[in-house]
């Protein structure tokens, strides 16, 4: 499972990444991951490997989290969606083939980006999501609609068509993003 979360301050939306493997053979495999918007000073980690090249998509940011980084520093105006992409392509090892996982990733990743107060998400392999925080289908659907130019929201790695976004609500804060239909 991965999970995610998000904060903001005044220059950034900051993205925590807490990962496990709680499925198949061997110990349990836990990682705690820290993306920064730049903006700011990233503050002392003592501990933590900080990269020192700013990321400018979710594969660059991915490729800094496979080479054992813990905290990665992204670019202003980087798709606010990237994050959480990149952490599912180290997470699960997804790939530009896996289109249906990276469509939900990125639907996820605008929510998570949109939200004013603590959220957090649950990303499942197939980019199927549950998000926690102050969240309603109503919402989130009128979000997405004014984001989606077109009827489509285009990253480097996907396009996701906005009539392929599922959305129900499990709880009163807590909603589940389903299956997609998208395009490399």
């Amino acid at each position: 499972m991965l999970r995610i979360g998000t904060w903001r301050s005044a220059e950034s939306l900051d993205v925590v990444v807490c990962a496990w493997r709680d499925s198949g053979p061997g110990h349990l495999e836990t990682g705690i991951k820290l993306i920064y918007g730049m903006g700011r000073p990233v503050p002392e980690l003592p501990g933590l490997r900080t990269g020192s090249r700013v990321a400018r998509g979710a594969e660059e940011i991915a490729e800094a989290l496979f080479q054992g980084l813990d905290v990665v520093i992204t670019a202003p105006g980087c798709c606010p969606a990237a994050p959480v992409v990149a952490a599912g392509m180290w997470h699960y090892g997804w790939t530009r083939s896996d289109v249906g996982a990276l469509a939900g990733a990125t639907v996820a990743g605008l929510v998570l980006a949109a939200q004013r107060g603590p959220c957090s998400a649950e990303i499942r392999r197939d980019g199927r999501s549950s998000l926690d925080g102050d969240v309603t289908t109503t919402a989130v659907r009128d979000y997405l609609a004014a984001r989606f130019s077109g009827g489509h929201y285009r990253t480097p790695e996907v396009t996701v068509p906005l009539e392929s976004v599922h959305l129900s609500q499990e709880a009163p804060t807590r909603i589940l993003i389903s299956p997609f239909a998208a395009t490399q």
